[in-house]
């Protein structure tokens, strides 16, 4: 995902989503990287600075009514957007993505990257929460 300039106030970051949105009116949202194998779902639960937690869920939210599907792995990390979300520590991401049907144990997945498994990593707390409540 391109970055979203933050330095120009006349910046309309919202434009950015709208034109984003008309390209998956276009566009398979489950296209894979050819290298890495990763979706824009993956990448947005790796957004960094360059995007507030508001705006990560509006991209997400627009891939997933768009179709793009929970349970596709990486070949680098292993992981589905799910286990990125965790990686990185994305606890509404989580949150968002385990309602639209994520599975959150991932039994398929090596057992080291399994979303409870780079939230351990990582020290997630927030996410390992998110994921015992939906276990409950």
């Amino acid at each position: 995902m391109p970055a979203i300039p933050t330095a120009n106030p006349e910046f309309d970051r919202g434009t950015y989503l709208t034109c984003f949105r008309l390209v998956l009116e276009r566009c398979d949202p489950n296209v894979r990287h050819e290298r890495f194998g990763q979706t824009a779902q993956h990448e947005v639960a790796a957004m960094g600075g360059h995007v507030t937690s508001e705006e990560v869920m509006k991209f997400a939210k627009v891939l997933l009514d768009s179709g793009a599907r929970p349970d596709i792995r990486d070949d680098l990390l292993k992981s589905t957007p799910l286990g990125w979300a965790c990686r990185w520590g994305r606890a509404e991401l989580v949150r968002l993505l385990l309602e639209r049907g994520a599975d959150p144990v991932e039994a398929g997945a090596e057992p080291w990257a399994t979303p409870q498994a780079w939230a351990e990593k990582m020290g997630r707390e927030s996410v390992l929460a998110v994921l015992r409540e939906h276990r409950q």
